[in-house]
This record gives structure tokens, C-alpha cells and sequence, in this order.
């Protein structure tokens, strides 16, 4: 059964064309070309999804015409399978140089490439998905910061009137704590768009535990409101390099998590110690537990709400925690059991 996905194919020997197109056109909207210009004249109208693409052709050869094609921002998404009689590793090294996404020899076995087509086909496919979420979500981000000043700056000046009554204070003060949430889940999907785009860490030497005891003491409040109590060892100091704003992000994340799903009176444990090249950064409550089948899932974007300790809310914050540290070369793990709390380990390499 053909499917809407479009290939083209890219070889001067019509032989070779005529064995692909007899083995994809049931499956493919199919178009072919016999030289890299024609290819290039052809692809801004076709749009193909996947290119199969001969190196060795008159005029411009594959690698030229891959380099174009991914050169080109509206274009780099396609999926480029050199087909070719090259079969030297440093020929396929310079297919990958200029994007290729992966090499094919002459002569092939025709159901390996059908695999490897329908391979790239989805992959490409699951990109899109990701890129459309992305853009929607940065889209939502920027569209609505200004109304939600308005609303949050409104009502946080309403709560100044003495005048209100009980009633209206309270329905104010809901709309101020509800546009507050909003205003904080935008700003971590803003942060999780950037991250995901690999940015570049601001490296600086700093101490770990200066930052530990800057952090905990700007959460004492909420700590106090709960009548938690805190135990904080490092054990020694630790210096290293890494991007300090990610990483008190990033623990921030973990620790308000940990205070969040916190029983009144509990305790949270902070402990920080060497581990090789690495620090073991263990931060632990008393809370609910996680379910064993949902200490993976925990770190999923977007998981759904309510389900489970520590994932209650969008589930941006855990996610954001697990793009930081892997970003620093590190790992992120949880322990836990049900009604016995949950013990997250942040693992981050020392520089």
C-alpha cells in the first residue's frame, strides 16, 4: 500500500532508477532525477521526505548536493541514503561529513534498503512531531507573557486594597496564585525549548557548597511553613567548572520537589560526596514514594498530572533537571519505595 511520503531518486544510470522504482512505487509517491542539478531544480517543488542519492554522477556529485541540501535551513530536514559504488571508509566518512544520514554500497541487498528507508522515514517523521511541538509551545510562551502581566500585576494590586472584602480578597488572590503557576510553567518550557536545542554551558569555577547553603536558605520559608527539617553534609568542600545558573536550576528543581511532596514534620537530607571524577549530589525526603513502574516515566516531558509523587503539575521540572545535568555529562537517578519517601541522585562530572 502506498503511503503519502515522497522519495525521490537521485542516479545518471536509468538502469539503476528503474530497479528503485520498481521495488518503491508501490510503497512511495516516487520522482527521479539523472544528475545533481536536475535534483536540485526538482527538490524545492517536490518536497521529497527521503533522497536517494548517487555520489558519482556528470556535473555536480552527491556530496555537493548533499552539502546544498543541508546547507539550506528549509531543506535539512530531508533524509539523504547515499547509494553508491564507493565503498572505502573514507569515502563514507565524507558522505557523513557533508549530512548524509547513512551510506548504501552497490551492489545492495534491495529489502536491507527498504529497511533502512522506512527507518529514516519515521525517524524524520518523530523529528517533525518534536519540532511542531516545540514551536507551538515557544509560540504559546511568547503570545501570552503580556496578558498574563496584566492579570498577575492587576490582581497583586487589587490585594492592596484594604477595602475588599473576605470574599473578594479570596477570589483575587486565586486569580494572582493561578496566573503565578501559569507564568512559571511558560517560563520552564521556555527553558526546556532552550535546552533542548544543546546550548552552549557558561562554564565557571564555583563552589558547590556555597550554592547549597545560598539555595536553602532561600527556601527556608517554605521549609518553615511545613515544619520540615534539613540536613545538609558535604563532607568537604567541592570546587569544579560547570554552568552554575543550570545547575542551581536544576537542584533547585529536585529540593522544591522534595519540599513539596513532604509530610508536615518530615525531614529532607542533603548530602553531597565524591565519586571519582564526579560528585554524587543525593538529595532525599519522606514523602509519598514513587511506584516502582514510574521511576522512568518521572522524567518524561509533559507526563500527565497528578499520578504520581514528584510528578504532579506539567512534569517540566524533572525533565529540565535530567536535560542539565546529561547536558554536563552527567546522570540523574531516583530510589524509591512506596510511603517511604524518594531519594534522588544527581550525578555531575567535576571539571
Amino acid at each position: 500500500m502506498q503511503t503519502n511520503y515522497r522519495v525521490l531518486i537521485v542516479d545518471d544510470i536509468p538502469h539503476n532508477v528503474e530497479i528503485l522504482e520498481t521495488s518503491l512505487e508501490d510503497k512511495y509517491i516516487l520522482e527521479t532525477a539523472s544528475n545533481g542539478e536536475e535534483a536540485l531544480d526538482i527538490i524545492p517543488r517536490f518536497r521529497p521526505d527521503l533522497i536517494l542519492l548517487d555520489i558519482m554522477m556528470p556535473g555536480i556529485d552527491g556530496y555537493e548536493v548533499c552539502r546544498r541540501i543541508k546547507a539550506n535551513n528549509q531543506l535539512n530536514y530531508i533524509k539523504i541514503i547515499l547509494v553508491t559504488g564507493k565503498a572505502l571508509v573514507e569515502e563514507r566518512l565524507k558522505g557523513y561529513e557533508v549530512g548524509a544520514d547513512d551510506y548504501v554500497t552497490k551492489p545492495f541487498v534491495i529489502r536491507e534498503l527498504e529497511a533502512k528507508i522506512k527507518v529514516f522515514l519515521n525517524l524524520k517523521r518523530s523529528l517533525e512531531i518534536d519540532q511542531l511541538k516545540t514551536d507551538l509551545l515557544v509560540l504559546f510562551a511568547h503570545e501570552t507573557r503580556t496578558p498574563l502581566n496584566g492579570i498577575i500585576g492587576g490582581s497583586d494590586l487589587l490585594l492592596l486594597d484594604e477595602n475588599l472584602d473576605e470574599s473578594a480578597r479570596q477570589t483575587v488572590q486565586l486569580i494572582s496564585e493561578s496566573g503565578h503557576r501559569l507564568f512559571d510553567f511558560i517560563n520552564k518550557t521556555m527553558f526546556l525549548c532552550e535546552l533542548k536545542s544543546v546550548p552552549q554551558l557558561k562554564l565557571s569555577k564555583q563552589s558547590l557548597n556555597e550554592m547549597l547553603n545560598n539555595l536553602t536558605s532561600t527556601l527556608s520559608d517554605k521549609m518553615t511553613n511545613k515544619e520540615l527539617n534539613l540536613s545538609l553534609d558535604c563532607g568537604e568542600e567541592f570546587s569544579f567548572e560547570a554552568d552554575w545558573i543550570m545547575i542551581e536550576k536544576a537542584v533547585r528543581y529536585v529540593f522544591e520537589n522534595a519540599i513539596k511532596y513532604s509530610r508536615d514534620g518530615g525531614k529532607i537530607v542533603v548530602e553531597a560526596k565524591k565519586k571519582n571524577h564526579s560528585i554524587d549530589l543525593v538529595i532525599s525526603d519522606e514523602g509519598e514514594g514513587i511506584p516502582p513502574e514510574w521511576k522512568d516515566k518521572i522524567f518524561d516531558e509533559f507526563a500527565v498530572k497528578d499520578i504520581v509523587h514528584h510528578q504532579k503539575g506539567q512534569g517540566l521540572s524533572l525533565a529540565t533537571v535530567k536535560h542539565i545535568i546529561e547536558i554536563h555529562g552527567g546522570t540523574v537517578t531516583v530510589d524509591s519505595s512506596i510511603d517511604d519517601g524518594a531519594q534522588f541522585t544527581l550525578n555531575i562530572p567535576m571539571r
